[in-house]
């Protein structure tokens, strides 16, 4: 019989109702006694008829049956937080001895991770300021600034011996003031120096990066 009635209003076997309506609709007009005064016509739309209600039924039947669940896998188990994952953001060290162990390494790593991108930025911006057409001039003066500083500090330690050499003894002794300037600042130039070379960036290379 379902078969039948999709071949009497001849839509395709499996047609949604859209379809089946559309169809019922053009033969009932086509078919009906009123319009059609063939001999065959009532008999004809009575079969029209009796087949939309069928398959009208069977629709209906069919959209108000659940559909059967399909048995979905059950959920993954959480995955097992990592100390990284809980004690990253945990800058207060916890209570409990236990989990402090635990977060004490993660602060190391954390430090760790630190260092290693300040280092990559600094070696990112240095290269950078290598390109400038200015490096040159820049360093050229920083060294300037670097040697005239270290003269001076080799002239205040030779204070008491240029007066030494003159016999000029009670100056000598005064003289002997301007050694411990001259020492401090040595250390300045010392310490300017090594700013320099990281500023500048003299052991970096493109292979660095």
């Amino acid at each position: 019989m379902l078969a039948e009635s999709y071949r009497v209003l001849g839509v395709p076997f499996g047609a949604g109702m859209p379809q089946i309506r559309r169809a019922y609709r053009q033969l009932a007009l086509q078919y009906h006694p009123d319009r059609n005064q063939d001999p065959g016509a009532p008999a004809m739309f009575l079969r029209i008829q009796a087949a939309y209600e069928y398959l009208q039924r069977f629709q209906e039947v069919a959209s108000a049956q659940p559909s059967s669940p399909t048995s979905a896998p059950p959920p993954p188990p959480p995955k097992p937080q990592s100390d990284w994952e809980k004690y990253q953001y945990v800058y207060e060290p916890p209570t409990d001895p236990k989990e402090y162990i635990a977060w004490a390494a993660v602060a190391r790593e954390r430090v760790r991770r630190q260092k290693e991108k300040d280092h990559a930025d600094y070696v990112k911006r240095t290269l950078a300021f290598k390109k400038k057409w200015w490096y040159g001039i820049a360093l050229l003066g920083s060294y300037a600034v670097w040697l005239a500083g270290l003269g001076t500090s080799l002239l205040l330690l030779m204070v008491p011996v240029f007066f030494i050499f003159l016999e000029l003894g009670k100056s000598a002794v005064l003289g002997c003031l301007t050694v411990p300037m001259g020492l401090v600042l040595i250390k300045v130039m010392r310490d300017l120096r090594q700013d320099i070379r990281k500023h500048f960036g003299e052991d970096l290379t493109e292979s660095s990066k």
